[in-house]
């Protein structure tokens, strides 16, 4: 530290010149997590293999929807105006690929407009990027709807965008609320003009360092990245690095209210507090560093706060002592004394309950979280729609379809089957059927759209029964014919010999021999077909039967567009739920279908064919899966790895113990109140499915900081000869209104994410606040101290208290 003061200004200089440049020169952290996308769910989840299938197969190809949502019944003017807008996509070129126009064909218009007459669907098949669909949205929007009022552009790559727009604008939001929010509160607890300014650079410098160092790590080294980086380095670094700027600035002040000297009291306050600041931002970096043990993109792109903690703690460390050195008593100008350096009498009040009635500290804080523990459900939302809420017109198109045609209709599941050999052939195409009727009969499913059903409905046409009446009609026919033959017979014999020999010299077979013929063929016919169907395997398994050339036919060619791909080697299933696609029940419902495919296509030709699942409400099962067994891999390798750092430095297995149990305490609680607010407020299906895990590193890699605040002042305290219970009561006199004050500005800097307009990030700041308040107001004012006086001096255990060998301070 003397050498770091000793070189202030080059030094200080340095890392302003540094910043500066990797700020200018860094790519932009913004368009990466752009361009990254939304889920970036792993190559081997089922979703994203259906998508590989696709596009391996050149059928990869992105759908959205023009949606008319009409004022009354669909009438000739309406008709001609949707007929218009049709033929100008039509127009349009690359990228689009098709349209289906609605009123093409009977079996179109009962597909694409609803049956109340007031919703009309315009499909466009378009094959491009992500960044060219929205690209065509928006020239579609400027050149065809032009503000026609309730027509609309929908589709999962839109809504995905719009999720990737809300998130950015949420993101300024939160970064010129945090600045104005900060500021203010340490105005307020400074009551210094030139205070608040100090952390604000230190943070500012830091988060600008950060920001460049890691866009460069995703250039470089593919580092991890989402829309979550920027908006957690924001909101962390801004929140914790004032944090650690108030417990040096508060120490400091201490130290020269002892009368040290300027350099001394710098010295000091890094010896003291600033060991705190290291345990504390190593026990933070820890947590994010462990997030990259996750499995999950979007999890592991927090981990980039471990690169702004590192940072943080560097320029913690040279230039938070440049202005100390330099500005010295002014850095607290005009204030003389500040509110945070006073002894804290709340927690002075709050230190005779826990410290000299532990056991009754301990049932006050049962009081206070076991009831809300009671109401916790663990349960996850998928619903994308609703991070972003109405306002959005990809939103209104999806809610207008819904209305229209029913939620499952919106946005179907895919089921792929794809071999390397053809499965849309007469052979194999029974079984695609027997797959479709089986998964229609699955709970939650509204129909089953496929290459033996293109419009949900069953052509009967392809079942035996069908068939076998259609030839007993044949052959009925055939019998009359017989019998009208017969009576022909009877009178071409009964004329003349003349007209008889005539007709045999010209060639010419009287009209009953052209009977026969025709009966013969007719019966020839039936006679092959019911030869076809005996040798049929797949009529005995299916009870369908395709007869040979069936597919070739011209009719068919548009249903093999859409149902088969990869040149008739794979096949697709449109399975409409009867539930919203982003609910938790559509998910169970996925878990049917695969089931129920699985044990249709046993012991069949589709046996061997690989299958997939696609769309929103598969990637959604995916989701669950991958979060669910990410969430409980990476909380176990945060915990251990925080009881192992703290255990060290500690020099103790029994409060890190009950300093990660409390935290986990508040953790639970704190999501139960979530859920309640949320849920039981706002009517939610629960918790947006990535809040849980972002909630739990946060709260626990910056909740275990407020603990080491009292604990590491407790064992500067212990080990300089105080009892336990002297250690912990002057502990929690000293740095009580330090971590409240700490508390407040963090729980601050998330309140900045509320207005963000994210309904994820609404949700992951209310499980902080919730938990932050309630830990630097409850449970480390009551049941730390009353757990560490319960233990006594076996809190050390199984090591001994440290002692200084000089008790008076160097």
């Amino acid at each position: 530290m003397k050498n770091i003061i000793k070189f202030k200004w080059p030094i200080t200089i340095g890392m302003i010149i540094l910043t500066v440049l990797l700020f200018v020169l860094a790519p932009n952290l913004s368009k990466q997590a752009e361009d990254a996308g939304t889920f970036q769910l792993p190559k081997d989840a089922g979703s994203q293999r259906a998508a590989e299938i696709l596009e391996d197969a050149g059928a990869g190809d992105e759908t959205i929807s023009l949606v008319y949502a009409l004022d009354g019944k669909l009438d000739d003017a309406a008709r001609k105006d949707i007929q218009a807008d049709v033929d100008q996509l039509k127009d349009l070129g690359d990228p689009v690929k098709s349209i289906l126009d609605p009123f093409e064909n009977k079996d179109t218009e009962s597909q694409l407009v609803s049956e109340d007459g007031k919703t009309v669907l315009v499909p466009i098949t378009v094959d491009g990027t992500q960044e060219e669909v929205v690209e065509l949205a928006d020239s579609i929007q400027s050149d065809i709807i032009d503000g026609k009022k309730d027509v609309y552009l929908t589709g999962e790559a839109l809504i995905n965008n719009d999720v990737n727009l809300s998130a950015q604008e949420g993101l300024k939001k939160t970064e010129i609320i945090t600045v104005v929010l900060i500021f203010a509160l340490l105005l307020a607890v400074f009551r210094s003009i030139i205070t608040p300014f100090i952390p604000l650079i230190s943070v500012g410098i830091t988060y600008l360092l950060s920001q460049s160092i890691v866009a460069f790590f995703i250039d470089w080294f593919g580092f991890p990245v989402s829309n979550y980086t920027q908006i957690f380095l924001v909101a962390i670094l801004f929140g914790i690095g004032t944090d650690y700027c108030i417990l040096l600035l508060s120490r400091f002040k201490e130290e020269l209210g002892a009368g040290k000297p300027v350099k001394d009291a710098i010295i000091r306050t890094y010896k003291t507090a600033g060991r705190t600041l290291y345990i504390s931002g190593l026990a933070v970096f820890i947590g994010f560093f462990a997030i990259g043990f996750a499995d999950f993109p979007i999890f592991k792109s927090a981990v980039a706060v471990a690169v702004g903690i590192a940072v943080l703690l560097l320029v913690l460390s040279t230039v938070m002592p440049f202005f100390m050195a330099t500005l010295k008593e002014k850095l607290f100008w005009p204030s003389k004394k500040s509110v945070s350096h006073n002894d804290s009498k709340l927690w002075g009040w709050m230190s005779k309950l826990s410290v000299n009635r532990p056991i009754l500290s301990m049932l006050v804080v049962a009081v206070i979280t076991v009831p809300l523990l009671l109401t916790y459900d663990d349960a996850l939302s998928f619903n994308t729609v609703d991070e972003i809420g109405d306002n959005y017109d990809s939103v209104k198109g999806l809610h207008a379809i819904e209305d229209g045609f029913g939620q499952g209709d919106s946005l179907p599941v895919q089921v792929l089957l794809s071999s390397d050999k053809e499965l849309v052939t007469e052979d194999i195409v029974p079984y695609v059927e027997k797959l479709s009727s089986e998964i229609e009969k699955v709970d939650g499913v509204k129909s089953v759209r496929s290459v033996t059903r293109p419009t949900g409905e069953v052509i009967n046409e392809f079942y035996a029964d069908y068939q076998l009446g259609k030839i007993a009609e044949g052959v009925d026919q055939a019998s009359d014919g017989v019998g009208q033959t017969a009576d022909g017979i009877k009178q071409s014999m009964s004329l003349p010999p003349e007209v008889q020999a005539q007709a045999a010299q010209s060639g010419q077979q009287p009209n009953p021999v052209e009977g026969l013929d025709q009966i013969k063929d007719g019966l020839d016919q039936a006679s092959n077909q019911l030869k076809d169907m005996a040798d049929s395997k797949a009529i005995r398994d299916t009870g369908t039967f395709v007869p040979e050339g069936t597919l070739d036919q011209d009719e068919f060619k548009q249903v093999l567009d859409r149902y088969a791909f990869d040149d008739k080697k794979g096949t697709q299933l449109e399975v409409i739920l009867e539930d919203n696609p982003y609910s938790p029940e559509a998910i169970d419902t996925v878990e049917k279908i695969d089931e129920a495919t699985q044990r249709v296509i046993k012991d069949t030709p589709l046996e061997k064919a690989e299958v997939a699942f696609g769309g929103v409400s598969s990637i959604n099962r995916d989701l669950n899966d991958i979060s669910t067994s990410d969430f409980t891999q990476t909380v176990t390798i945060m915990l251990i790895s925080l009881f192992v750092v703290l255990a060290i430095l500690f020099r103790s297995f029994i409060m890190p113990l009950y300093m990660i149990g409390s935290l986990l305490l508040t953790y639970f609680t704190s999501v139960a109140v979530a859920e309640l607010i949320f849920m039981n407020g706002f009517g939610y299906d629960g918790i947006s499915w990535a809040v849980p895990f972002f909630g739990f590193v946060m709260l626990v890699a910056l909740g275990v900081d407020y603990s080491i605040f009292l604990l590491d002042r407790f064992r500067e305290e212990a080990a300089g000869g105080m009892t336990v219970t002297d250690a912990i009561k002057i502990s929690m006199s000293k740095m009580g209104t330090v971590i409240i004050t700490a508390a407040i500005i963090l729980a601050g800097t998330f309140a900045a994410m509320m207005p963000s307009g994210v309904l994820s990030l609404v949700q992951i700041a209310t499980i902080v606040i919730t938990g932050l308040l309630l830990y630097g107001l409850i449970v480390l004012p009551l049941l730390i101290p009353a757990m560490t006086v319960s233990f006594g001096k076996g809190v050390w255990w199984p090591f001994k208290p440290q002692k200084e060998k000089e008790k008076a301070r160097s």
